[in-house]
């Protein structure tokens, strides 16, 4: 076991005996605003497609009984809908409750064939059904369930003021002088029918909703949990969701050392979503990759710029630690980077600061390309870093503020640890970093849902927070 997996079990070891001890954090790691400007884009989205799907929608053929001087066998078939608007309709939230829907002087135009069977007669013929005034109102109840959001029907009303009903053909001279009755029942079953199929669906969200994953795997290393763990907070313009954020190594999935603090995202309702990702959050991110071994990386003599002297091989040191010359004649190196301990990330306004602790291992390359340990120096290191957003990705930049080097171990002698120093912090700025932000310049995308894309995203650093607003936009 190398010196960085000794330290790294050791401090996954103390950080599992704390995670038994201690007590589940209740403040969440990210917090999601939803605002009245993303209800609004959703109802237009929504009356845009009903509006499509309804035009190609056909409704099922319908039979039954009336008493019409009489008892008279019906039976409607192939009716179509011609025409569907929704001139005014509007959505909001309810404080401490849910979200309210409502639309006004809805119209909707259905022509069909009526067929009728009275005793020994049967006729048929078309129909006109204009409907002129429909107006309805839903309310949807918004809770926390045992991970996830809960959605529960909470009250319907709705109302068929004016509406006009023609039959053509067959007797319906005769049958349009009677309809009067049928009106009557279509002004109160339709209503009924309207609110009964709102129930419907709410309950197929909802079922649709507890079945959703309230983690994902990011990687090979980590996953993270976006579960919900309190209730959602909902006032006049906006619902804010407490959510889980933290991440976890995949292999050991331990409770991160940090503790959630509490905090509390804009009341600014300009932009239809606002998210705040906090300092536990991205901790407990360099916790997970630190517990799955994903923070080290090797520096080899060829990864150095040809315009840089000072080359991995045994020949530089001949001055610095003669006895490696000597030993290891004219050999090549390379310098195992391994985090000994979590990184600490802290977020300040325009910038993030990390203190980072790793252990380098210097090795000299054999002939045989075995390898042979020269000495492991403890690197403490201070890194300042920038964050932004940019045509769908997350950009930055890193630099390196300060580093210090203590002697862990030698096998070669004594080891000046300052210009050592100087050499591995020239290392740093001329190859590690250079390399982080090529890869930070061309950004990671942002994870969004199918067909959805961010408009405007803009990324702030806070005090403790990093603060992401974006509008969104639905479609291809």
């Amino acid at each position: 076991m190398s010196v960085a997996e000794m330290y790294r079990s050791t401090w996954v070891t103390l950080v599992l005996v704390g995670t038994v001890l201690g007590e589940a954090d209740p403040n969440p790691g990210i917090q999601s605003k939803i605002t009245q400007k993303a209800l609004e884009y959703a109802r237009q989205i929504a009356i845009t497609a009903a509006e499509e799907k309804i035009k190609e929608f056909q409704p099922p053929d319908m039979s039954g009984t009336i008493d019409l001087l009489g008892w008279i066998d019906y039976r409607i078939t192939g009716m179509s809908i011609k025409s569907f608007g929704l001139p005014n309709s509007g959505i909001g939230f309810i404080p401490n409750s849910g979200v309210k829907f409502s639309m006004d002087n809805a119209h909707i135009d259905i022509a069909g064939n009526w067929h009728v069977t009275f005793g020994l007669i049967n006729d048929g013929g078309t129909f006109d059904l204009n409907i002129n005034d429909l107006s309805a109102a839903f309310i949807v109840d918004i809770s926390q369930g045992s991970a996830r959001p809960v959605l529960s029907y909470q009250d319907c009303g709705a109302s068929l003021n004016r509406f006009n009903l023609q039959l053509h053909g067959g007797g319906s001279w005769f049958y349009n002088m009677f309809l009067a009755q049928v009106k009557d029942k279509i002004r109160q079953i339709a209503p009924q029918e309207l609110c009964s199929e709102f129930r419907n669906m709410i309950g197929k969200l909802e079922s649709f909703i507890q079945t959703l994953s309230v983690s994902r795997q990011l990687d090979q290393y980590v996953e993270l949990d976006y579960s919900l763990v309190g209730e959602p907070e909902i006032a006049t313009n906006s619902i804010d969701l407490p959510i889980k954020g933290e991440l976890y190594d995949v292999q050991h999935h331990l409770d991160s050392p940090f503790t959630a603090q509490s905090f509390d995202l804009p009341n600014a309702t300009d932009h239809m979503l606002i998210l705040g990702l906090s300092e536990y959050f991205v901790n407990t991110g360099a916790f997970a990759y630190f517990a799955a071994g994903a923070l080290h990386f090797n520096i080899t003599d060829d990864m150095i710029p040809k315009d840089i002297p000072v080359r991995l091989n045994t020949s530089s040191l001949t001055f610095l630690i003669p006895k490696v010359a000597k030993q290891y004649p004219n050999l090549l190196m390379k310098i195992v980077m391994s985090a000994s301990k979590q990184p600490i990330v802290r977020l300040v306004p325009g910038k993030l600061t990390a203190d980072v602790f790793a252990a380098a291992e210097v090795f000299a390359i054999l002939p045989n390309e075995s390898i042979a340990e020269l000495f492991v120096l403890g690197v403490t290191a201070s890194m300042r870093g920038q964050m932004f957003a940019s045509d769908m990705k997350l950009h930055g930049s890193v630099s390196l503020n300060s580093m210090d080097l203590t002697m862990e171990e030698s096998k070669v002698g004594t080891i000046p640890i300052r210009s050592m120093e100087v050499m591995l912090k020239l290392g740093l700025q001329k190859m590690v970093i250079p390399k982080i932000n090529a890869l930070l310049k061309k950004g990671f995308i942002i994870p969004t849902l199918d067909k959805v894309s961010l408009i405007n995203p803009v990324l702030q650093i806070e005090q403790g927070l990093i603060l992401f607003t974006t509008d969104i936009q639905y479609g291809n």
